[in-house]
């Protein structure tokens, strides 16, 4: 996949266990602003960076618990 797989704000949701998808879509943003004004995604690898998480455990967590990612 060119660019990486993308973080979507259910994603950051569940990372950040809130509740609150117009609070998280702030956040969501607020990062993508810091990275790049124009910028309209968010890579797992960019946002892992961002907050100094390991990849490896955040892409695990993501495809172990999100539905949507289930295969």
């Amino acid at each position: 996949m060119e660019g990486g797989i993308y973080l979507t704000i259910k994603d950051l949701m569940q990372l950040t266990g809130s509740d609150s998808y117009k609070s998280t879509a702030k956040s969501h943003k607020a990062i993508r602003d810091c990275l790049a004004a124009d910028k309209r995604k968010l890579t797992i690898k960019e946002y892992c960076d961002y907050e100094g998480l390991n990849f490896s455990e955040i892409i695990s967590y993501i495809r172990n618990t999100s539905p949507s990612r289930k295969k």
